[in-house]
């Protein structure tokens, strides 16, 4: 089995909510046979090289490819 492999960056926003982020496109993704394989957080820094927040998140989703 072969498949094909689809990244996609979200970034987060902050509302009155708290953190949101548009995830709209991946039930659309989901519909087109992708699944979320994994998400690896985006953490910022400060000035002084620390983490100090997640900002968003890494998304990798696979399929598998059609083949001839």
């Amino acid at each position: 089995m072969i498949f094909e492999y689809m990244d996609k960056m979200v970034m987060f926003q902050d509302t009155p909510e708290g953190l949101t982020a548009d995830m709209a496109w991946l039930k659309e993704a989901g519909e087109d046979g992708w699944e979320l394989v994994t998400s690896v957080p985006l953490i910022a820094p400060n000035r002084d090289g620390i983490a100090y927040g997640t900002v968003g998140c890494q998304m990798i989703l696979k399929r598998s490819k059609q083949t001839q």
